[in-house]
């Protein structure tokens, strides 16, 4: 063995084979460095040959001596089994380049940051000698691979490509009818055309970076999309025309500012179909499940897809996994079903000269093994599908967001969408919609527009209310100022929309985003602080200012003894769940206080419980007092487990456990159960009202879309359901140990050690390379056995702070 081989293999920079998990396949290594460097895109053309995008511009070293542009190499494979295969350049010549797709004509069409273009070997000798443009893109923006990328042919012969954020740069994408379509800052686009780059027209917006695209065999479109520096997981999109993702780059770029939407959280928006692991680069539809590419996570994914109304989600399993050398990127399916894919193989973004192909091969003796099949388009989504074909004024109004976004695209095609009225439309989500259309078309004059948002800032519906706000706030509509202004004064005011006006506020006052993407501290405490505002509205702005290092102890104290109830009240919740060490002689001084309201001390003594060891004498004293919410909280705090039950009913039996637990209850003694640090520790991972942690979804007005008997399963059978951005992962580690944990943010990709949280809420963290092998857990995140520490009583009552 030669030395510097002992030295690589030494340093750990030669990569160990992936590992593949299902026995139906076998892995192979086609071609490597140096006869294949730094790949990315691939895909075979109308003869069976594999192209693969060899990158040599994407972040070029100085003292690189690679080719001056990118080639596409050809793979010409072997005839005889041992024989190595040989490279040649199909084309060389384009920068950035991202993907490449064979269309329905002969033509391989290519995306590079800057330009889609299409290449052609018409005498087959294996040189493109035809090139011609689709579509370019204007900007100043230059950042290699958050530009044009992701390719694919749709059933209606249109050609469709994805546009990531472009750091919100301006931008003018031109078609080669000359008609652009600009914009900036909206985030990233999934844009379609004729195969010769006429009748351009976008089709859906709000990503990240859609980097990868693919039809299925029913026509639904899919997309993965890169996720925002604090907005995991990484996401698996039904695209459909017209929808919005939620993502825009306008307000930061860590997807948490109140007028962003990762999972469909605001009006108007989409959810993803699943999570994926960290920087997926493609999504390919085969043998009846969609496969993913994740650079982030090395590994290859599986997605078998189920119906949800009239979409899909999905759930997967990994079917490739490697370590920290292992980075596939593309894939593609040959015809004889081999899948082949491209692995960059180093965590380095700047080119480095290593790289590999890869062919998966179904096993011999596993043919008789029948893939799944992907279900085809249910009632519901026929529904939609129709519904994008005409004005359906009952679809616009339904609650699932697929169908009402089937609609809202019929309105946008329809000849006269004037035809239906505003004033005509009852329901919210109809006016809502109604309000999409109009957007997506941008056929409303200022005067007009103006007007209709007036209207909508005024309408009975939050939603409604909540989408015209984004739309004034996103175009920076200053003649509208006055009446955001109007709607704090508003006595229904939800803390959502309350949030997006604040943030609203700032933006049409010019300030800008904090990085952080979030409505800045400040302008919430400058409000709780303005004596003259309503207190209502004050405690609302101290209770969404939760955890900020403006709240001191201090101006917390001078707040608790406010003549208002409402203000007092939510000033001693914020010093109960905070996170000072100074509050608790605060706390102390109000749980002592017996001319008080009873609840506030109750809360002031959840707060103690932070600190039971040190304040235990105070707990057993309150213990005794006589005002029962006190004594009880006091006994809460003390308590170690609740007292155990002669017998419970069997936990898939709701309607024994309903008759037990769901009548009775009191919301405000379970808004102690949910914030108290013993006991289930709810708002460890859950958001209530702008307090508590964001591991889990926000638990806000979930009683308006859960009734008591699904709130109180989620509770006992938290696993039967799982959102698919909640789903862990069970990692097996090379010192033996299995762990259950839900990944977190990975902004560095090439990072060595990977954060997680666990079932008990608390993070941990593991490098990269202990993890022997991981799969989607089978449970939830949300632990198990919440009956065992919450009593009969706990349950009663946080149910009915949840169903509230």
């Amino acid at each position: 063995m030669s030395f510097g081989l002992t030295s690589a293999l030494l340093l750990g920079l030669v990569a160990a084979d992936p590992k593949v998990t299902d026995d139906a396949y076998r892995l192979e290594l086609v071609v490597e460095a140096p006869d294949l460097v730094t790949p990315v895109g691939l895909a075979f053309d109308d003869r069976g040959r594999p192209l693969v995008i060899e990158s040599h511009t994407h972040f070029r070293p100085d003292e690189y001596a690679g080719p001056k542009a990118d080639r596409i190499r050809l793979v010409h494979l072997p005839g005889k089994r041992d024989a190595p295969p040989t490279l040649s350049t199909f084309y060389e010549g384009s920068s950035a380049t991202m993907g490449l797709r064979a269309g329905p004509d002969g033509w391989m069409y290519v995306a590079s940051r800057m330009e889609v273009f299409r290449l052609k070997d018409g005498d087959g000798d294996g040189v493109a000698e035809s090139r011609e443009e689709i579509s370019r893109l204007d900007t100043k923006g230059n950042y290699p691979h958050n530009g044009l990328s992701g390719i694919a042919f749709g059933p209606d012969g249109k050609l469709y490509f994805g546009m990531g954020e472009n750091l919100g740069e301006p931008y003018a994408i031109i078609g080669n009818d000359d008609a652009p379509l600009a914009g900036g800052g909206e985030g990233g686009n999934v844009f379609r055309c004729d195969v010769d780059g006429t009748n351009l027209e976008r089709v859906a917006t709000g990503f990240w970076n859609p980097f990868g695209l693919g039809f299925d065999t029913h026509g639904r479109l899919f997309a993965v999309d890169n996720d925002p520096d604090a907005s995991p997981p990484c996401r698996l999109l039904n695209v459909v025309p017209g929808g919005d993702y939620g993502f825009q780059f306008r307000y930061g770029r860590a997807g948490r500012h109140p007028l962003q939407a990762w999972d469909g959280e605001l009006p108007g928006t989409l959810p993803m179909a699943a999570g994926t692991g960290e920087a997926p680069c493609a999504v390919v539809p085969h043998e009846g499940r969609l496969w993913v590419t994740s650079w982030g996570h090395h590994r290859i994914e599986r997605f078998t897809m189920s119906p949800a109304g009239a979409t899909v989600t999905g759930r997967s399993d990994i079917l490739v996994q490697g370590d920290e050398n292992f980075r596939p990127v593309d894939l593609a399916v040959a015809a004889n079903g081999d899948v082949y894919f491209t692995d960059w193989v180093d965590k380095s973004y700047p080119l480095h000269g290593k790289g590999r192909l890869w062919r998966l091969k179904r096993v011999a003796d596993a043919t008789s093994l029948v893939p799944p099949e992907l279900p085809p388009l249910s009632p519901a989504e026929q529904q939609a599908v129709a519904a994008r074909r005409r004005v359906d004024v009952d679809a616009l109004g339904s609650d699932d967001p697929f169908l009402h976004q089937g609609a809202v695209w019929g309105l946008i095609a329809a000849d006269d969408p004037a035809s239906v009225r505003w004033e005509a439309l009852k329901q919210p989500k109809q006016r809502q919609g109604w309000l999409e259309a109009h957007r997506w078309k941008n056929d409303l004059d200022a005067t007009a527009r103006d007007e209709v948002l007036r209207v909508a800032l005024e309408d009975s519906d939050p939603d409604v209310r909540l989408y015209a706000v984004g739309w004034i706030a996103d175009e920076r509509i200053e003649a509208l100022s006055d009446a955001i202004r109007h709607l704090l004064e508003a006595s229904d005011i939800t803390p959502r929309l309350f949030r997006a006006v604040i943030a609203t506020v700032e933006r049409l006052d010019g300030n800008s985003v904090s990085q952080k993407g979030d409505a800045t501290a400040a302008g919430l405490i400058a409000i709780v602080d303005d004596g003259s505002k309503p207190a209502a509205l004050r405690a609302m702005a101290l209770r969404l200012t939760a955890g900020s290092e403006l709240l001191s102890t201090e101006r917390l104290s001078l707040l608790s003894k406010s003549e208002d109830d409402v203000l007092r009240r939510e000033a001693v919740r914020s010093l109960a769940t905070g996170s000072r060490q100074d509050r608790f002689a605060t706390l102390a001084m109000i749980a002592r206080d017996e001319n008080r309201q009873a609840a506030e001390r109750a809360d002031a003594v959840l707060g103690l419980a932070g600190d039971r060891d040190s304040q235990r004498d105070l707990l057993q004293e309150l213990e005794r007092s006589s005002t029962q919410v006190v004594a009880i909280e006091a006994r809460r705090a003390l308590a170690e487990a609740p007292a155990k039950l002669t017998a419970t009913p069997a936990l898939d039996d709701l309607e024994a456990w309903r008759k037990r637990v769901s009548d009775g209850g009191d919301a405000e003694a379970g808004w102690r159960v949910f914030f108290r640090s013993n006991g289930a520790a709810c708002s460890r991972c859950h958001t209530l009202d702008g307090r508590g942690g964001s591991v889990g979804p926000d638990l806000t007005g979930i009683g308006r879309k859960m009734d008591h008997t699904r709130l109180l399963e989620s509770i006992l059978l938290p696993t039967k359901e799982i959102a698919p951005q909640y789903v862990p992962w069970t990692l097996a580690t090379t010192d033996g140990k299995v762990l259950v944990g839900l990944p977190l943010d990975i902004r560095d990709t090439g990072a060595t050690v990977e954060q997680f949280v666990g079932t008990d809420g608390a993070p941990f963290s593991l490098p990269s390379a202990s993890i022997e092998a991981r799969h989607a857990a089978e449970t939830s995140i949300m632990p198990e056995g919440l009956e065992k520490v919450l009593s009969p009583e706990d349950l009663r009552d946080l149910l009915a702070l949840l169903g509230e």
